[in-house]
């Protein structure tokens, strides 16, 4: 159970990074936080995948 805590209080943490970074990277508005969030998940399932840029 403790590390099950762990791992969620860690996804939590990244999610909240993520989150500020996309805010602080193309504003702070509702559409620039839904517009840089997938911008920026397609760019990291690029750089997972290989795929273009």
């Amino acid at each position: 159970m403790r590390l099950l805590s762990k791992v969620l209080w860690t996804l939590a943490f990244i999610t909240a990074t993520f989150i500020w970074m996309v805010l602080f990277e193309h504003g702070f508005s509702l559409k620039a936080l839904t517009e840089g969030t997938g911008e920026e998940l397609r760019a990291i399932a690029a750089w997972f995948g290989g795929g273009k840029k």
